[in-house]
């Protein structure tokens, strides 16, 4: 079996601590297109909110996936909430609580899981406690592996970017080249693809897997979405890599360890996606994206 499905009930078990600390950020972050503004940021220890503010007091909520904690920091304040095996979604989800409101924190989500199969509210989820701290180094490595490669793809590209994050709907890692072409999704009843997808736009992402996918996977998803075509799979592509019609994306599944994964062959991956996708698009300014930046090289420095 491959990396999820021998990690199943812990990688489950993180994304719903992440769905509590997306939806604290969903409270206090000021909105933002493609929903921008509640992605997680991936740090050198897990994954955090990063700075917020609420009630005037700015606040900050990591899990720190190196050292088994989840800490909340303030100015003033720092506490920690252990991350042990045994240790239920519920139990997480009070403690975050009062330890918010100890420290004037008036906050309130929407405690339903978003996005995920998983449905209980998170003050009654004693289903999920299936913490362990090798996995959890595991998953850690991949997702500073995705986001340090989508970053040494997108960073040098010119045009309106969303730089590489946790989306924690999902679980995935992922950035978005965005074009000024308004272009709505076609059910406004959707509360989360509407706001998602309303632009011409390209994601490059990256995933643990799922049921249908053993290993991490990266992939790349145009929006508006392919319908009924299959986009081309040219020489240009790394080995392996294809279009998933029924998903309408790209998609490279890596079998290595995050180890061995070859970063270079992600961005080959990338790179040839980006071309096929912009084509599909119809936009004008793939040359554009690519010109040189007049900067020394700073590599190394």
């Amino acid at each position: 079996m491959g990396f999820y499905k021998n990690h199943e009930k812990e990688i489950l078990t993180m994304h719903l601590i992440s769905q509590i600390l997306g939806k604290i950020k969903l409270e206090c972050a000021p909105q933002e297109p493609q929903w921008e503004h509640v992605i997680l940021e991936i740090t050198t220890r897990g994954f955090s909110t990063g700075s917020l503010n609420c009630n005037d007091i700015h606040f900050e909520i990591e899990a720190n996936l190196a050292d088994h904690i989840i800490t909340i920091r303030t100015i003033d304040n720092e506490n920690n909430i252990q991350m042990t095996a045994g240790k239920s979604i519920r139990d997480y989800y009070y403690e975050l609580v009062t330890v918010t409101q100890d420290l004037g924190l008036d906050i309130s989500i929407n405690t339903r899981p978003q996005e995920m199969m998983a449905a209980i509210p998170f003050e009654s989820d004693t289903e999920h406690h299936h913490y362990d701290r090798e996995t959890a180094i595991e998953v850690l490595k991949w997702f500073q592996f995705a986001k340090d490669t989508e970053m040494k793809f997108i960073a040098p590209l010119r045009n309106r970017k969303v730089h590489p994050g946790l989306f924690w709907g999902t679980f995935d890692v992922s950035c978005i080249l965005v074009y000024n072409e308004y272009r709505p999704f076609p059910d406004d009843s959707k509360v989360i693809e509407r706001a998602a997808f309303d632009e011409h736009m390209i994601e490059f992402g990256f995933w643990l897997g799922d049921h249908d996918f053993d290993n991490p996977t990266f992939f790349v998803l145009p929006y508006p979405f392919v319908n009924g075509e299959e986009l081309d799979v040219t020489g240009d592509f790394p080995s392996g890599a294809y279009f998933n019609k029924r998903m309408a994306e790209y998609i490279m599944e890596i079998k290595t360890g995050v180890g061995e994964a070859d970063a270079e062959m992600v961005l080959d991956f990338f790179h040839a996606s980006f071309k096929e996708a912009a084509a599909y698009l119809g936009s004008p300014d793939l040359e554009y994206n690519y010109k040189d930046l007049k900067m020394d090289d700073h590599t190394g420095n």
